[in-house]
């Protein structure tokens, strides 16, 4: 869930809290209780007008920026399948192979907000292309050890938490990106763009790709994944120039970074605690928080046990497994191709709400399935509303938040939800025990009672995306 921040009505006040290190930003009105947050847009009924125009094109630097999204997610792709594999050819023991897991979201928890902290300092195109191009030197290296026969658990652990900690700047970095290479009238369907392709690459051609050149030579596919990588780096390096030549794309943000001319420089440790004063701080912000962490825990209730529930009670056979999983990468791309007319069509509130509970009723649809035929429909729905709310929630972070904080306060969001990860993960494997259906029904009663409670503040981020767009 990529959840949004709350439009307030009242008078301004800094954007920050008071000691923000960020403090040289805009003004923004302030919400019941006096916690600083980006302006309230008067209603405008849930959503933008129609146009009778052909939209607008996204443009040749938007482009360019997609086609590097989906080189990383690429690698991204073919090194979640590739590196479970290689570590199976090193052990048996189970413990020792999970320990990947444990390698690819530990970042997240240890570095993640330190990587908002950078990305609110730096021209955030230079801090993609850096990142991506150690991503590609690394497992380059690692393609080197695994055709030398030198590969081991250890040196696995270490390229997954090397590469998932460059991806603690890159995933940030592309999402807020999008508003300096396309108008902001024009971030629905981008966004849509974005995530249509990340689902291609990353869910659906990944694996199988990953999978396919493991069978011809382990080194394959860990080399490819290293080949995307540096595609990416170019790529974004190549934008750099083009845009510093062509100027700022009409209607974008013409800076990659959030600090104002003259912002005083502060320690990284202030400019953290800043970060995470003005998220905890932000009632809107606060509160879709915990509603985006309720939502992490119920998903990996039921993924924690999806492999057997299909096998067991589905009946889904092994050769078959993978295009079952892929149901939801279906649903995802269906989603990110229609969501900007449903956002058009329907209003930004009613997509977003409609979606985060489409995502908990699926998943309780998926718990009382009798059969894998109707079980992947509701798999395929979990993923068509996982992907349009993310898509219609994402121009808050994008757009709403103030440049100088919005890499801070969407790391530090992410960080909560992945760190809380694991906990659902525990409660899933818990109450498989007692029956495999169970996680999924308790996974989506948990998700929707955390959409319902912050649907008040879902609503004002609706209203404060369409205003800002």
């Amino acid at each position: 869930m990529t959840t949004p921040p709350e439009p307030q009505r009242g008078e301004t006040v800094p954007a920050v809290p008071s000691g923000d290190p960020a403090s040289a930003g805009p003004a923004t009105p302030a919400p019941p209780g006096g916690a600083p947050e980006p302006a309230a847009p008067a209603p405008t009924g849930g959503g933008a007008a129609a146009s009778p125009r052909r939209p607008a094109p996204l443009g040749g630097p938007f482009h360019r920026f997609w086609a590097a999204t989906v080189a990383t997610n690429l690698g991204d792709g073919v090194l979640a399948t590739v590196l479970p594999l290689v570590a199976a050819t090193l052990t048996h023991d189970p413990l020792a192979v999970s320990g990947l897991l444990v390698a690819r979201y530990l970042p997240w928890l240890l570095l993640g907000p330190f990587s908002g902290v950078l990305l609110d300092r730096v021209d955030r195109l230079r801090a993609m292309a850096v990142s991506t191009a150690v991503s590609a030197v690394t497992i380059a290296g690692l393609a080197v050890a695994v055709a030398a026969g030198q590969a081991t658990l250890w040196v696995l652990y270490a390229a997954m938490f090397l590469v998932m900690s460059c991806e603690t700047v890159t995933d940030p970095a592309s999402r807020l990106l999008v508003t300096r290479v396309v108008a902001r009238d024009r971030l629905d369907r981008a966004n849509g763009r974005m995530e249509g392709g990340r689902l291609v690459v990353q869910d659906c051609l990944g694996s199988p790709v990953g999978g396919l050149l493991f069978a011809v030579a382990a080194v394959a596919p860990v080399a490819g994944a290293a080949g995307a990588y540096a595609l990416c780096a170019v790529l974004v390096l190549g934008l750099v120039p083009r845009l510093r030549r062509s100027g700022p794309v009409p209607g974008a943000e013409d800076a990659g970074a959030g600090p104002g001319d003259g912002a005083p420089r502060r320690s990284a440790v202030e400019e953290l605690v800043g970060g995470f004063r003005y998220v905890f701080g932000h009632g809107v912000l606060r509160r879709l928080m915990v509603a985006n962490a309720g939502m992490m825990i119920g998903i990996q209730m039921g993924m924690a046990v999806l492999v057997l529930f299909a096998r067991d009670e589905l009946g889904v056979p092994a050769a078959l497994y993978g295009l079952f999983v892929g149901g939801i990468a279906v649903g995802g791309l269906l989603g990110s191709a229609l969501t900007a007319r449903l956002v058009t069509a329907l209003g930004r509130r009613a997509v977003m709400m409609a979606g985060y509970l489409g995502v908990a009723a699926a998943a309780v649809a998926m718990g009382l399935s009798p059969h894998a035929l109707v079980a992947l429909p509701a798999w395929a729905f979990l993923g068509f509303c996982l992907a349009v709310s993310n898509i219609a929630g994402s121009p808050y972070f994008q757009v709403v938040v103030p440049a100088h904080v919005r890499g801070r306060a969407s790391t530090v969001f992410r960080t909560v939800g992945w760190g809380l990860s694991p906990v659902g993960a525990f409660l899933g494997g818990l109450l498989g025990r007692i029956d495999l259906a169970l996680p999924f029904v308790a996974g989506g009663l948990v998700m929707a009672v955390a959409v319902l409670h912050a649907r008040h503040a879902v609503a004002d981020a609706a209203r404060a995306c369409d205003e800002a767009a």
